[in-house]
């Protein structure tokens, strides 16, 4: 029996040696061009033909170099070519491996005539054969920015596989309609050598090799700057990569895209393609006492324990600092690293046990071992991680790394509204703007080597026609057809509505203050514009928060069977978040409206509309009606995107999801999904996401009579790596989720048709004529503001279900450790899905 098995695996072994690799099934067929709506118009672009010198080959090699260090008084080896830190040391290894190559580069005679593209890791680009396998030398005697220790690096390169040089003649080779088949190698020596001038220009700050900054501001560039508290300060930069699209010219020709506004046509072209970014740093060599000091509420005799820390220290967990004392101290960029993880007791406080068995506080160890006499003794240590574990180091004594990213969850709302009005420019001026920083930056520049630029393109494109939007009557099931501004000095929606479409009931409601903080006069404007829209309310109960305790409030209110708890608070009192966790946990709708809000209830009447929409979708109603061949009751639309932040732990990522499940096939309702952190994300929960929101769309008998026809899903974050993925994986897994929703245990052989949208941040530089009013008419279905919005809603809902879910895991987070991570568990404790309100919009 043994010897059968190992045969049986053998067989199985050989059979998958025989397969195809990923990416050999072809992609699926383009469909053919429509007759197009809307106004034909000339759109100017900022793209520009890369005119590639004939005939040119381009040599790839790779680059190895293992720097040797001294540590405990003997050498210590490091390959930094291939380094796998992150943050400013994975910085530091590259900066590291420019200086090393630019010091080979004088000591190898192959390097010092002709044109070479380095990465500033293992690869390199050349316009010349070096004719030799391998180049190698030796550095030594050197001083190595950010190396303190420094002895010498071992450079070498060699030479790859034959199949891995290209030439200008081999764009057509860069797509395949099977993915496997296509060679990259033309496309990666572009990006590299678009990127050149970035890399060598001092005054730019380069992450992963396709993001580039300024690191100090352009006065020719007619940009503004933001700042956040604790010395925050915005950057300009541009994004880049090497794409390769469909264009109107028969013959593969590669595009420098510097912003994409086009729409492309029918045959084969290559574009590259980069926009404006504005990202907000973190100050760059700056005491972190002196950022402690820029933030509000801070004070020198702040503890761990202290409201201040507790709120800040997730803005700063995993940030980098320098050391500045003992061996480090005065070594600038030399001195060594370490990442903070929280914050600890105060110096004077905090007692350890020193290698000699001793016991000393922190402010007795620095001023013994290092002369330091602390200025600030009864202020917080921060606990910081380096090679040799947990340390406790004073606050006074730390200095932030330079080219710290400020994350998304670490800025404050108006900074992050601030951002992104500066990137709600006019058209022409963010045209003029991107040329600007791509010059200033240098990226793309043609040398006249390999490539030139044409003259930026002219293309055309289509305004595409108004969608019909219907509200609702005075009369029963009336619809009447909304209100278009087309002045500019109008209100500042694009449309607006007098009824609702379908105006709910709210019978059992309560509305809670803080106990000291009554605002009924605001509820009763709210009633009114309610009323005025078409729902039928009766009065609510007010009730109040004692001893900041909100358990109380929903486990009276789950006994009653209210409706809706509607908070309003001020917003300094903190209670969102635990507001979304309890309305998870007891299952009941809630309205958390800021106290400062209600206050302009009076005269703020879109205010008081925009909340009314809110709670009219929450109780399942219908605002507005789009009418659009979009929405039929035989297609589901599907939306998936992704979130995770730093209180949800490493591992953990969640998956939001966003469907047309409810009775009308334009509503849209959502949930979430955990899972582990991987290269494939969706496919671990896409099949049982599949099936729930089958399941869940069957619950209506109206929906179920219309057999779904067509799955139509948009998937977020998807990379052009993934288009096989997507192609031969996720397809089967969205059959499979069908059949486990409708098959009961029985056979059946019906599949809807399938239809996948892979949706990235780099979307913008593919346009089709095919399917742009598609996703033109679901910008307009959002419900709550009256006008379109820049994502399709099922995709906008998605990102906010996978925000909710982030949340909620985070404030629970302590109840489920690494070690014992249970997915089932998680799923079925956090998620949605078992709840009442999975199948309505109780996250609008």
């Amino acid at each position: 029996m043994p010897n059968v098995a190992v045969v049986e695996q053998l067989g199985a072994l050989q059979l998958n040696e025989n397969q195809a690799p990923m990416g050999d099934v072809p992609l699926a067929e383009k469909l053919p061009i429509g007759q197009p709506d809307g106004t034909t118009v000339k759109i100017s672009t900022n793209m520009r033909a890369m005119i590639l010198k004939k005939n040119t080959p381009v040599f790839k090699y790779d680059i190895k170099i293992i720097a040797y260090f001294k540590r405990d008084g003997r050498e210590i080896a490091r390959e930094i070519s291939s380094s796998h830190e992150k943050g400013p040391k994975k910085e530091n290894d590259k900066s590291a491996c420019s200086s090393i190559y630019r010091l080979a580069c004088d000591q190898c005679p192959e390097l010092s005539k002709g044109f070479f593209f380095y990465d500033r890791q293992a690869l390199l680009y050349s316009l010349s054969d070096f004719k030799k396998e391998v180049i190698e030398t030796t550095i030594a005697g050197k001083k190595i920015e950010g190396f303190p220790n420094f002895v010498k690096a071992e450079f070498k390169i060699t030479n790859v596989a034959e199949s891995f040089q290209t030439s200008s003649n081999e764009i057509g080779k860069a797509v395949n309609i099977r993915p496997a088949r296509a060679d990259v190698t033309l496309l990666e020596s572009l990006n590299m050598m678009a990127s050149g001038h970035a890399l060598e220009n001092p005054n730019v700050f380069t992450k992963n090799n396709c993001i580039h900054y300024l690191s100090h501001p352009d006065r020719n560039i007619a940009i503004g700057e933001v700042r956040g508290q604790g010395m925050q300060a915005s950057s300009v930069g541009a994004t880049k990569a090497v794409r390769v699209l469909q264009g109107k010219n028969p013959t593969p020709t590669a595009y420098l895209i510097t912003e994409c506004k086009y729409t492309s046509g029918n045959l084969i072209d290559q574009y590259e393609t980069f926009s404006v970014k504005t990202t907000l740093f973190h100050p760059n060599h700056a005491p972190l006492l002196n950022v402690f000091r820029e933030i509000r509420g801070f004070a020198t005799n702040l503890t761990a324990t202290s409201g201040w820390a507790r709120e800040h220290i997730q803005n700063y967990k995993g940030l980098c600092c320098y050391l500045d004392y003992g061996s480090s101290e005065g070594l600038e960029n030399d001195r060594k690293m370490v990442k903070i993880h929280s914050f600890g007791e105060t110096a004077r406080n905090q007692k350890f046990e020193k290698s000699d068995g001793k016991v000393s506080s922190v402010f007795d160890y620095f001023k013994g071992r290092y002369e330091k006499i602390l200025k600030f003794p009864d202020l917080f240590t921060v606990v910081v991680m380096g090679a040799r574990g947990g340390r406790l180091i004073p606050v006074e004594l730390l200095t932030f790394c330079d080219k710290q990213i400020v994350k998304t969850q670490q800025m404050e709302a108006k900074v992050q509204a601030d951002l992104i009005k500066m990137s709600a420019s006019k058209p022409q001026d963010r045209k003029k703007i991107t040329n600007q920083v791509a010059d200033s930056i240098g990226l793309g520049n043609g040398d006249g080597h390999f490539f030139t630029l044409s003259p930026p393109e002219v293309v055309e494109g289509r305004v595409l026609p108004k969608p019909v939007i219907l509200g609702g009557g005075i009369k029963p099931n009336e619809k009447k057809s909304c209100f278009w501004n087309t002045k500019p000095e109008g209100p500042s929606t694009d449309f607006s509505i007098q009824h609702f479409s379908d105006g709910k009931s709210l019978s059992t409601w309560d509305v809670v203050f803080h106990e000291s903080e009554p605002l009924e006069s605001a509820v009763h404007h709210l009633i009114g514009t309610m009323t005025q829209m078409g729902m039928k309310v009766n009065a609510p109960n007010f009730v109040f928060i004692k001893n900041n305790d909100l358990r109380t409030i929903f486990d009276n209110a789950k006994k009653r069977n209210v409706e809706l708890l509607m908070f309003i608070t001020k917003s300094n009192r903190e209670y969102h978040k635990e507001i979304k966790v309890l309305e998870h946990e007891f299952d009941i709708r809630t309205q958390d409206i800021r106290f400062e809000t209600a206050l302009k209830f009076e005269r703020q009447q879109n205010t008081r509309r925009n909340l009314v929409n809110k709670i009219n979708v929450k109780l399942g109603g219908i605002n507005y009606e789009v009418e659009s061949p979009t929405f039929t009751k035989d297609r589901i639309i599907i939306g998936l995107e992704t979130s995770q932040n730093s209180t949800m732990g490493d591992g953990l990522i969640c998956v939001g999801f966003s469907a047309n499940m409810m009775a009308k096939e334009t509503q849209f309702c959502g949930g979430y999904m955990f899972t582990q952190r991987s290269n494939d994300i969706y496919g671990s929960v896409l099949k049982d996401i599949v099936r729930d929101v089958i399941k869940q769309t069957c619950t209506h008998p109206c929906r179920v009579q219309n057999k779904p026809q067509e799955l139509f899903f948009f998937l977020s974050g998807i990379t052009e790596g993934q288009y096989s993925l997507i192609n031969e994986r996720y397809s089967n897994l969205i059959r499979e989720g069908w059949f486990a929703a409708v098959s009961g245990g029985k056979p059946i052989s019906f599949v809807p048709a399938i239809t996948i949208v892979a949706v990235s941040k780099i979307h913008n530089t593919r346009r089709y004529l095919e399917g742009t009013a598609f996703t033109y008419a679901l910008c307009y279905n959002h419900q709550i503001i009256y006008s379109p919005i820049s994502h399709p809603v099922p995709l906008y809902m998605a990102g906010d279900m996978s925000e909710r879910g982030s949340n909620i895991l985070g404030f629970h987070r302590a109840n489920y450790k690494n070690e014992e991570l249970d997915l089932a568990r998680i799923n079925a404790e956090l998620s949605y899905s078992n709840r009442k309100l999975f199948g309505t919009r109780f996250n609008a």
